[in-house]
């Protein structure tokens, strides 16, 4: 997944599933960097989980909020 090769983490299938939205993605992306030792700029992450979001299923930026859900809003399969 791209969101895993730009942040360096792994998704396991299991919590995939329960990121369906992107603000508990983020959260999620945040975090795993914080377990690094990483102090992440929230709103860099942000950005750059758009931008993935942006590109990979080819939607506007204004679709991509944090209370977008992958497949119900954003037409991920």
């Amino acid at each position: 997944m791209a969101v895993e090769d730009e942040f360096g983490i792994e998704l396991p299938e299991a919590d995939a599933a329960k990121l369906a939205v992107l603000g508990e993605m983020h959260a999620h992306i945040v975090q795993a960097i914080r377990q690094r030792g990483e102090s992440p700029n929230e709103s860099d992450v942000w950005e750059r989980l758009r931008d993935i979001v942006v590109e990979q299923l080819g939607v506007q930026p204004a679709e991509v909020t944090r209370a977008a859900h992958l497949v119900k809003d954003l037409g991920a399969d």
